[in-house]
């Protein structure tokens, strides 16, 4: 089977725990641990047992940067393990890449944000003194395209 059908049970949890996120700021654990087991099993078959080593690896190591952030308050718990799922889909050789599309896509989501709390509510009368960014969304944007590019899709 070519990766790019492997990785696609864990491209459309993603898919639902960022649909999730954005409806309810909330990502159900067992929806991340399906997240876990479906992106590593996709890296074991894309790429061998050394391969899902190293984005274990990288899983423990994002998860250990997201359970500090949480305990700054920085991000949500959900979004450290959502995080920290989506590793495993990808080797520690490309973390930079996943942490980088994650963070264009956040930078994107915030800037949408702005425009529709601006644009849309303001204009309605309804004035938001703070709100949340539901990083789910970009974190499954970051696992699609840096999964789907080590997997060679595009």
């Amino acid at each position: 089977m070519t990766p790019e059908i492997v990785f696609l049970p864990a491209a459309l949890i993603a898919v639902i725990g960022a649909a999730l996120d954005v409806r309810s700021r909330r990502i159900p654990n067992r929806l991340v641990a399906a997240l876990a087991i479906a992106a590593a099993g996709a890296t074991l078959a894309s790429f061998g047992w050394v391969a899902l080593g190293s984005a274990a690896l990288h899983a423990l190591i994002a998860l250990l940067a997201g359970m500090a952030l949480f305990a700054l308050r920085a991000i949500g718990g959900g979004d450290a393990k959502f995080y920290s799922a989506a590793a495993f889909g990808v080797p520690l050789s490309g973390a930079l890449g996943l942490l980088a599309f994650t963070a264009i896509s956040g930078l994107v989501a915030v800037v949408a944000m702005l425009i529709w709390y601006r644009g849309f509510k303001m204009s309605a009368g309804k004035e938001r003194r703070s709100w949340t960014l539901p990083y789910g969304l970009p974190i499954c944007c970051g696992f699609l395209i840096q999964a789907y590019s080590l997997a060679g899709f595009f």
